[in-house]
């Protein structure tokens, strides 16, 4: 059953009962909630955000974003840089906006997890049979030749020429047509995301969907979590709705690395250790452009077709990562007649991203209107691998045969040969100059073995709250350098496993 914004309008406040809540509804959330409901738990699944499907995407880009996107994709990670931070906020979460990267938790974090944080049953045997549960369910596989863009080959020629390991994408997807439409939601649903795949499979084992509801408070009896209660809202005018109270026996939070300790510290629960929008993680990006002499359009074929992964040791991972043309000039460090100029080379041009795997950390707290608040500075080491990856992914598009590349500064804008790579090291860059963006959040509510210096024990189960649990990103440790929706759904369906097996503690 699904219930909107439209279904409740006019209605007074009610109420309803299930074994289980999960709050969100995008990779953590649908994985559980699917999970549960399949073993034969009654599940309610709240999602904020609106319920849309193929056919309502489409490429303007004022309207999806708006439809898609929390606070309009307009959010910023304050700091040095400055972090430009897009999220979902819809059924099915970001992975309805994502490019459907899907990789498996690296073997070196987990062993880095098991040794740091005493996470011993975090090892690849033992989270084999949820990997391959979840790959199997969205369906994880290269993309179909013919659906391979100009650009990816161009990046493979580019890392050919310099010896360069790379790897085929592993996209959760069925026969992508290439449109790279992912940023605004897939029009044929090739894309096997959370909104085409967990949350179908909830509501056909008696799961009940509400969209445009969001969560406001989280019960409790003073002992362990009752439920919540939360307030429908038009997903796009914010008119408000009836008031909604569940009433269950478990809560699992799936709001993602932001809003999950965003609501859990307006509740004031589950943060005697003082960690709760700590240990901020954010894989900070630095977007470079080729431009070559000749059209590529590199806007046909799929957003992501490889990734270099020879620097993958030393943290810094690269890839394409074209858009569409709205989206990428509003990205762009230029205004007004430059902008325009820029632009009309976009035929030209092939994007790609060098994604950073952080070693320093931020923090997620509350502003004055109790709405995430997010602080990260990009430290030092960071810094300088996000300016080597900045230099390899330059000298990889000149080895494809770019004419010109636009660099992410300010002081800095574009070189115009391979002997110009030197410059990023000759010039002064400071860290404020830097056009920084992201779409990975984690570490928020960690896991751990030590209450005193995480949120959620190795269930994901807060330790201050029985039968509140995490299932988002934020119960991840330390960063893991690679795209985390495939991580995020195996410890949620891990969890829900965990569930499922101590129904008797949990459901009895």
């Amino acid at each position: 059953m699904v219930t909107s914004f439209s279904d409740v309008e006019g209605r007074g406040d009610f109420a309803a009962d299930a074994d289980v809540v999960v709050v969100g509804s995008g990779a953590g959330g649908g994985a559980i909630a699917a999970e549960l409901a399949e073993g034969g738990r009654s599940v309610i699944l709240l999602e904020e955000g609106g319920h849309y499907t193929s056919k309502d995407f489409g490429l303007d880009a004022p309207t999806m974003i708006k439809k898609l996107y929390r606070n309009a994709g307009s959010a910023v990670i304050l700091g040095k840089p400055n972090i430009i931070f897009s999220e979902g906020r819809c059924v099915g979460g970001s992975t309805v906006i994502n490019g459907g990267l899907s990789w498996r938790t690296p073997e070196k974090v987990l062993k880095r997890w098991e040794w740091e944080h005493g996470l011993g049953d975090m090892t690849p045997e033992k989270l084999e049979p949820f990997f391959k549960k979840v790959e199997e369910r969205v369906s994880v596989r290269t993309q179909d030749p013919e659906s391979i863009g100009r650009d990816a080959e161009l990046m493979i020629e580019g890392a050919d020429k310099l010896g360069y390991k790379w790897v085929p994408a592993m996209r959760s997807q069925k026969h992508c047509a290439g449109s790279n439409n992912c940023a605004f939601g897939c029009p044929t649903d090739a894309k096997q995301s959370v909104l085409v795949t967990y949350v179908p499979r909830t509501i056909a084992a008696g799961g009940r969907l509400y969209a445009g509801c969001r969560v406001e408070k989280i019960t409790t009896n003073g002992q362990r979590a009752t439920g919540v209660v939360a307030r429908f809202r038009h997903p796009e005018t914010g008119q408000k709705g009836p008031k909604l109270t569940v009433r269950a026996r478990v809560v699992i939070l799936a709001c993602g690395a932001i809003q999950t300790p965003a609501l859990l510290l307006r509740n004031r629960l589950a943060n005697s250790s003082d960690q709760v929008g700590r240990n901020f993680l954010c894989h900070p990006n630095a977007k470079v452009i080729g431009v070559y002499d000749h059209d590529i359009d590199a806007y046909k074929g799929v957003i992501q077709g490889n990734q270099i992964r020879e620097f993958l040791d030393e943290g810094i991972m690269i890839t394409t990562s074209m858009v569409p043309p709205s989206i990428l000039a509003m990205a762009m460090p230029y205004f007004g007649a430059k902008s325009l100029e820029v632009m009309r080379d976009y035929r030209k041009m092939l994007a790609a991203g060098c994604l950073v795997e952080d070693t320093g950390t931020g923090r997620v707290s509350l502003d004055m209107f109790g709405e995430a608040k997010m602080r990260y500075d990009v430290n030092d080491r960071d810094f300088a691998n996000m300016i080597r990856g900045v230099a390899l992914t330059s000298e990889i598009l000149f080895a494809s045969g770019a004419r010109e590349v636009l660099l992410p500064f300010d002081s800095l804008e574009s070189i115009k040969s391979p002997d110009e790579i030197r410059k990023l090291y000759t010039s002064t860059i400071p860290k404020a100059e830097v056009e920084c963006l992201t779409v990975h959040a984690m570490g928020t509510t960690r896991m751990g073995v030590d209450k005193r210096s995480s949120v959620v024990d190795p269930h994901g189960e807060t330790w201050d709250v029985p039968g509140l649990f995490v299932a988002d990103a934020g119960v991840f440790p330390g960063p893991i350098g690679v795209n985390p929706q495939i991580s995020i759904m195996a410890l949620a369906t891990r969890t829900g496993r965990y569930l499922l097996d101590e129904e008797k503690r949990y459901f009895a």
